[in-house]
């Protein structure tokens, strides 16, 4: 106990000798490494979410949690990730759209459809670290050719639906994530 007092002892008198030019610049560094600690911390964390997202690419068990949705002319909505979104499981794709305040056809606002996959690219750009994955999608009620463009740093993500048979196109933002920690709710497919 006597050896921490005299060192505190020693801190104080040691803080109270610095002048007040001494003490902003002590407090400047020490929040100059802080920052640079956070950075590091947040960098790390991106580049964990990214390889977990390219796990999750390459075992075709991904799905996009949309937090906007966008059309040919640019408009944007915001909307919840855990009623829209796009998956892939297998060879199986799912599109769903929704909103909280309706009722749909689905049972959560809006429409689910589901198709079988083929034709299925992944092209990965050692440069810039993004992955693009191409692949289209043929059910009953939907064909379509589905493009997801993965940020080569964190997991956020761009995809593009677009119509076969018609001019439609959808794209999406979001976070993809695995499957297995995916919180999104599927609604009833009806057809």
């Amino acid at each position: 106990m006597a050896i921490s007092l005299s060192a505190s002892a020693i801190n104080i008198v040691q803080d109270t000798t610095l002048s007040k030019k001494e003490q902003k610049a002590l407090k400047k560094e020490q929040k100059r490494k802080a920052k640079e600690q956070k950075k590091a911390e947040r960098e790390a964390f991106e580049k964990l979410v990214n390889q977990q997202a390219q796990v999750a690419i390459d075992s075709q068990s991904f799905v996009l949690e949309a937090t906007q949705l966008y059309d040919r002319k640019g408009r944007t909505v915001n909307v919840q990730s855990n009623i829209n979104f796009l998956k892939v499981e297998g060879n199986t794709g799912v599109l769903q759209i929704g909103s909280a305040h309706l009722v749909g056809w689905n049972g959560v606002g809006g429409i689910t459809v589901d198709g079988r996959i083929s034709d299925w690219k992944v092209k990965k750009d050692e440069k810039t670290g993004r992955t693009r994955v191409e692949f289209n999608i043929m059910g009953s009620v939907l064909t379509a050719r589905v493009t997801y463009d993965l940020d080569g740093t964190g997991n956020f993500c761009n995809a593009t639906v677009n119509g076969v048979f018609s001019n439609g196109q959808l794209k999406m933002r979001g976070q993809l994530v695995p499957n297995n920690i995916s919180s999104t709710f599927e609604g009833m497919i009806r057809y």
